[in-house]
């Protein structure tokens, strides 16, 4: 076993230059490919944005001929689902998801399937991982740049939307992206003279880019940043260096084309109303049953960023420590209220190291927003999620190097055991748990084994940690977190059936039958059965069955299939994860 100095130099030897960016690719494929073939499709988003892409897809590749009425017919500028459009999020993720298709397909939309929809997930979640790996060098040093991008690269936040053909890793890559221009526009010295245009545009066109994949969140999130450094830093000259009226030209190319050709083809009244719901309208007040009071994501994120979360409420109050000081009170009578001279103190404040100042200028007024809006989500903050990782991996490493003394009090200790719990949970619990939901022997037997290496990682990563060897105890957690994902991702949740029971009725369906579903119907059987699947009433079973003799239903088991005179075909019980309820479906047909 290598002792803390050794185990230093052996990584800072193995991490310099593009070694590191070599190392963070290769984790990234081994956690974002397993499953992302096998995993059915994941109700109700990814559904959603897979089969508005496929059906975008379509529009340019199939013939006139083929084309169905009402589905084809939004183009590149209104998404749909089947006749409905799917304005509330913009079009740049539809544009990724069909061109992937389209490659891997050859242009035949017919031979499409999930997972050439997920990839540009994969891939905006290693873009984001490879631009933090970027940034935590610059601010810091290359192995605590390697550390910040494995951490993010293998929280459960991350791995799991990369998973998903969703437009959340598109968002964070964008983000990122920006926020790294910004920071290198910061850092560039004045001597150097005037900002390259380059430069300028980088962040423009991650800013453009941003909007084009989910709206608001990245100009907000940067200006958010700008706002509250040049604030804190008492210096808003440095802003003329982002080239704003670049900014302006840029923004405009970008968005202006999309905004007119669906403005032209909805009417500019539609769009607006659109644009207002999906901003201040999910401010306001929570959208389908999305509800989260304040602190709702400061509490996932001991979970959502595991391993990460390791130090990171230290880390957190260390950096601002290093970002801002403030005088202390002067006398022992204010200093017993030292938060009424608080204000005072404000106005006197220092500034410390700009490089923490701007990753709490990047993490915090996004995130009190995030607290603050209605509607809430658990990926909602992943735009910070690089900025907390390289907190957290900064103040590991430091530790490790003795230039701040690693806590073993008491409160340490119950923090140490709660982030074991944690782990274990994740790691040990979860695969167990998922193989019982219908997974058979083969995910059981997989189960057991990552349950158990598991256990055997964080467990050495526990005593490491308790020792004050904290980046001894990453690294025993992230193999631990890697071993949980290959096993669970890849060969346990593709086999639990109890979890897909949509997914599996929809599946059973003879392609060249007509198909319907009676009373509620999830968004993954409109994708597997590539848009072909109607919506009716159960009232209206008998009426849709005489106009389509050899129809297949999907029915939630309320009577029984012999009071509708029909003949069951298959049964398929499960946990619809999406409204979280207990489900049984009948797959039915005429009787003969």
């Amino acid at each position: 076993m290598l002792d803390n100095g050794q185990f230093m130099r052996t990584l800072e030897r193995s991490v310099r230059g593009w070694r590191g960016a070599a190392l963070l690719t290769i984790l990234c494929l081994a956690v974002y490919l397993p499953g992302l073939r096998a995993i059915p499709p994941i109700d109700r988003d990814e559904s959603r944005f897979a089969q508005a892409s496929r059906q975008m897809f379509e529009s340019l590749a199939l013939p006139d001929s083929h084309k169905v009425s009402g589905f084809h017919d939004g183009g590149l500028a209104v998404p749909k689902i089947q006749d409905r459009p799917r304005l509330n999020k913009p079009p740049l993720i539809y544009y990724l998801q069909s061109a992937s298709a389209a490659i891997f397909t050859g242009g035949d939309p017919s031979r499409d399937a999930i997972w050439m929809y997920r990839l540009p997930s994969a891939l905006c979640s290693t873009i984001a991982v490879l631009l933090t790996w970027y940034l935590g060098s610059r601010l810091f040093d290359d192995l605590t740049g390697l550390l910040g991008a494995a951490l993010l690269a293998i929280c459960p936040m991350l791995v799991w939307d990369a998973h998903q053909a969703r437009a959340d890793q598109l968002l964070l890559a964008c983000t990122t992206s920006a926020v790294v221009s910004l920071w290198s526009i910061r850092a560039r010295p004045t001597a150097a003279g005037a900002t390259p245009y380059l430069l300028a545009a980088w962040l423009w066109t991650s800013i453009a880019l941003g909007i084009l994949a989910k709206g608001p969140v990245t100009p907000m999130v940067v200006g958010l940043t700008v706002v509250c450094f040049s604030g804190v830093a008492r210096d808003w000259r440095w802003l003329k260096r982002t080239k704003p009226l670049l900014g302006a030209g840029v923004l405009l190319i970008f968005i202006a084309p999309w905004l007119v050709l669906v403005a032209h083809q909805i009417g500019a009244g539609t769009l607006w109303k659109t644009l207002v719901s999906e901003t201040l309208g999910r401010s306001a007040a929570p959208r389908e049953g999305h509800f989260g009071p304040p602190g709702y994501h400061l509490l996932l994120s001991a979970v959502l960023l595991w391993p990460g979360s390791l130090l990171l409420l230290g880390a957190f109050i260390r950096t601002w420590r290093l970002a801002v000081r403030l005088p202390p009170p002067e006398t022992d009578s204010t200093r017993r209220q030292r938060w009424r001279t608080l204000p005072t103190r404000w106005r006197q404040r220092v500034l410390g190291r700009e490089r923490e100042l701007f990753l709490m200028c990047w993490i915090a007024p996004a995130w009190l927003v995030f607290e603050l809006v209605m509607t809430k989500l658990p990926h909602y903050t992943m735009p910070m999620y690089p900025a907390l990782a390289l907190l957290s991996a900064a103040a590991i490493v430091d530790a490790a190097r003795a230039r701040i003394d690693t806590a073993t009090g008491e409160r340490a200790t119950r923090g140490l055991n709660v982030w074991f719990g944690i782990g274990i949970a994740i790691c040990c619990v979860a695969p167990i748990g998922l193989s019982l939901l219908g997974g058979g022997w083969l995910a059981i037997g997989v189960a057991a084994v990552v349950a158990v290496g598991s256990f055997l990682f964080l467990r050495k990563a526990r005593e490491e940690a308790s020792e004050g060897l904290l980046l001894h105890a990453c690294a025993w957690s992230i193999a631990a977190a890697v071993l949980f994902v290959v096993g669970t991702l890849g060969f346990i949740l593709p086999r639990s059936s109890v979890v897909f029971a949509y997914a599996r009725a929809a599946a059973a369906v003879p392609p060249d039958r007509p198909i319907a579903c009676a009373g509620h119907c999830e968004d993954s059987v409109i994708f597997l059965t590539k848009g072909r699947v109607e919506r009716i009433t159960e009232d209206d079973i008998h009426s849709w069955l005489a106009s389509h003799p050899d129809g297949v239903l999907i029915v939630p088991r309320r009577r029984s299939a012999g009071e509708l005179d029909l003949r069951r075909i298959d049964t398929f019980a499960g946990y619809n994860y999406a409204n979280g309820r207990f489900v049984t479906l009948d797959l039915v047909e005429r009787a003969r």
